[in-house]
């Protein structure tokens, strides 16, 4: 089993973050147990519902609630909710029905700096292009701002987010394939967009990843947007996958496809030494953007 890291921190802890909770419970005080008694009780509620709700439904204060994640490594709720999705999706490996989903609101806020990084120097590399696939994603939206005042281009994508941001760059041309909309990724998914890719042809699939492993390769919490991911590469000459540095420690997920249909990975400087060294032995471009203030100057 993956070990849980806890908020980037050097330390690994040997148990998961949801088995941590477990076992610290008789040790906790009487707010965080009742935190914790709500996350064994109301998984799904836990990941879905606003802070404000959470406190009312727990019976502590939004300050409690924070503290209680901030006590196991995180900054706040969003990024202590990817960790728990992220936890109880390798305690249910064998069981993909219970995966939970982390809301796009809540990775909207997490790791802003180096996702910033990351959606600049996958921009640069758009400069060749002029048929692109932009996935949907945090991420994916950063770079759509990058290119809202660059050369014009035409770019399918399934993330409702990223029409909107790019809605006022005219020069480009926005294709948005039919599908069945999903709340959780605010974008399109299903046969209908699988059947569009079919009949196109791109020259770069940039594309996002819940999880990195060098021998399983890319997976996502969806088992369609999985799918749909692989339709995505197969439409096009080359393969970008955006995905910062915690996206490797992560347990795999629904599998899109293995490393070897991907050419280039955009990360963050925080990615391991060891992790580097294997991806580039492997044949792949790697880029490491840095997400430090001085690395964007």
């Amino acid at each position: 089993m993956m070990s849980f890291r806890a908020g980037g921190a050097d330390e690994v802890e040997t148990m998961s973050l949801f088995e941590n909770i477990a076992a610290d419970a008789p040790r906790l005080s009487k707010s965080f147990r009742r935190i914790a008694a709500y996350i064994e009780q109301e998984r799904e509620g836990f990941m879905n519902r606003t802070v404000r709700e959470l406190a009312l439904a727990t019976g502590v204060s939004e300050p409690t609630l924070i503290r209680f994640c901030r006590h196991y490594g995180c900054s706040g709720v969003p990024e202590f909710r990817i960790a728990l999705a992220m936890s109880l999706a390798e305690r249910n490996a064998a069981d993909r029905a219970q995966i939970f989903e982390p809301l796009i609101e809540d990775k909207n806020v997490v790791n802003r700096a180096a996702k910033r990084a990351i959606a600049r120097c996958a921009a640069g590399l758009a400069g060749s292009d002029q048929r692109i696939i932009l996935d949907s994603g945090s991420t994916m939206q950063m770079m759509a701002e990058e290119l809202r005042e660059g050369s014009p281009l035409t770019i399918l994508t399934t993330g409702l987010n990223i029409v909107q941001t790019l809605r006022t760059a005219r020069q480009h041309t926005i294709i948005l394939p039919g599908g069945t909309f999903r709340s959780e990724s605010m974008s399109l998914v299903g046969r209908m967009v699988e059947t569009s890719l079919s009949t196109m042809h791109f020259d770069t699939a940039y594309i996002g990843s819940d999880s990195i492993d060098p021998v399983i390769g890319l997976s996502t919490f969806n088992e369609d947007e999985a799918h749909q991911n692989l339709a995505m590469i197969a439409a096009s000459e080359r393969v970008v996958v955006l995905a910062d540095a915690s996206k490797f420690s992560s347990p795999a997920l629904h599998r899109i496809c293995g490393l070897d249909k991907v050419h280039t990975i955009v990360t963050d400087t925080r990615l391991p030494r060891q992790t580097r060294d294997l991806i580039q032995d492997m044949g792949l471009e790697l880029i490491c953007a840095d997400p430090s203030p001085e690395g964007n100057g």
